[in-house]
């Protein structure tokens, strides 16, 4: 067989969701999204090298995170389960985050049953487990753990997060209708030994929002999530305010496609705005819309543009870091290439993309003194999940050919006419040839 035809093989083979991500990063650099053409004769990539951005790459080593994960890993490992339990209970009551926004209870949690998910992941993937290694020893050794410290809410998040994650390694990615009934009964079966688990302690009581999280991560498993997902989201909210993860991650469960309709989660994000309105201003209702809106383009026709602009701004005013601006930049560019789209199919006005355009361009100029490429990349996927098949290093590199090409934008009549555009941390400078 010729490498053209295996390499075809190859991909026929692999699961929808990552033949989907593959597709988004199979065009060359010259191919990245551009909002207008150049009228003049000159390449995009020369008019491109006369952006002068300085580009970031600390996030590519993630050293924070990685770091709290490892920490996590090694406690559990040498099962220091007191150490482990403190420090998890500190974080999560300080509300610790690494300078990548993660919160550092998690981090810890997921290192501590990291070694028992991996495993079990194995098995599942390759039929049987990795040499050396038995999941299912690894699951009940975790479970005789938590019969030692029965009252220790941070030892019952290490096991219910790895029930959870052995539940969604059964079930998979696939639509309801196509999973097996042997992978849905244990899916079922995790999630239900999570929430037992669970149910022995009260977020409030013990002002914990890794608990609050973990109950909103239960969601997916239980009877008539839509009943609940409000309410499970309020108290996370309510507990952890200044974390604007758990509002994103609120806007996605109340897309249609997962457990709402459009016009529940625009009534969801001006609950949250108007209860957060003292830390946020507008802001929440930017953070409830921003991944929803690039996962389900089709969620732009109700979004209150003005509302999410007041937000953007505000948000942009309370955190004027490089990382923050980035996140917005790289958002508002992407929302405004979907919203042009879909006004080009559908025959409708361009208002809503002119203002997306708008906003984006006053972010890159005002805002914006650097890139960096991971969160471009992220955004190009649409804050996708499934980025983690895709190296991280591909994906920063995408990430900085759509962040060029994207702050180009507002530069290019200058550009075209040769003016260098250096970006510094006090301003922008043209250069003239």
């Amino acid at each position: 067989m010729s490498a053209k035809f295996k390499s075809f093989a190859i991909k026929q083979r692999l699961p929808e969701p990552v033949k989907a991500i593959l597709r988004k990063f199979s065009t060359p650099r010259d191919a990245a999204p551009l909002a207008f053409l150049p009228s003049s004769n000159v390449s995009t990539a020369e008019l491109v090298d006369r952006i002068k951005i300085p580009v970031n790459n600390a996030s590519l080593r993630l050293k924070s995170d990685s770091e709290k994960r490892e920490h996590g890993q090694f406690l559990a490992r040498q099962e220091f389960w007191e150490k482990l339990s403190a420090e998890i209970r500190d974080a999560d009551q300080n509300r610790e985050r690494t300078s990548q926004g993660t919160p550092v209870a998690d981090l810890l949690v997921f290192g501590a049953r990291a070694d028992v998910v991996s495993a079990a992941e194995h098995a599942l993937l390759h039929g049987k487990p990795a040499p050396e290694s038995n999941f299912f020893e690894g699951v009940e050794a975790l479970e005789d753990i938590l019969k030692e410290y029965p009252d220790d809410y941070a030892i019952a998040l290490i096991l219910a997060h790895m029930h959870i994650d052995i539940g969604w390694a059964w079930r998979g990615t696939a639509p309801e209708n196509e999973i097996e009934h042997r992978n849905r009964e244990a899916f079922k079966v995790h999630f239900t030994r999570a929430a037992e688990i669970l149910d022995q302690f009260c977020a409030h009581e013990l002002n914990s929002p890794a608990l609050s999280a973990a109950r909103c991560a239960l969601l997916p498993g239980i009877e008539h999530p839509a009943d609940r997902i409000a309410d499970d989201f309020e108290d996370l909210i309510d507990l952890d305010p200044k974390n604007p993860r758990h509002m994103r991650a609120l806007g996605t469960y109340m897309l249609p496609r997962w457990f709402g309709s459009y016009e529940a989660l625009d009534l969801q994000a001006r609950r949250t705005a108007a209860r957060t309105y003292d830390l946020w201003g507008a802001g929440a209702y930017t953070w409830v819309w921003f991944d929803a809106i690039l996962s389900d383009p089709n969620s732009l026709d109700h979004l209150d543009t003005d509302y999410f602009m007041d937000g953007v701004f505000e948000i942009l005013q309370n955190r004027p870091d490089q990382a923050t601006a980035n996140l917005i930049a790289a958002q508002l560019y992407c929302a405004w290439q979907a919203s042009q789209q879909t006004a080009r199919e559908n025959g409708a006005d361009s208002t809503q993309a002119d203002a997306l355009r708008t906003a984006f361009e006053t972010v890159v100029q005002n805002n914006l003194r650097e890139v960096h490429p991971l969160i471009w990349g992220h955004a190009q996927l649409g804050f996708d999940n499934g980025a983690r098949s895709i190296s991280i290093e591909r994906l920063a590199q995408k990430g900085r050919d759509l962040a060029m090409n994207a702050v180009a934008q507002p530069f290019m009549k200058l550009l075209e006419e040769g003016i260098t555009v250096h970006f510094g941390p006090d301003g922008i400078t043209e250069i003239q040839p």
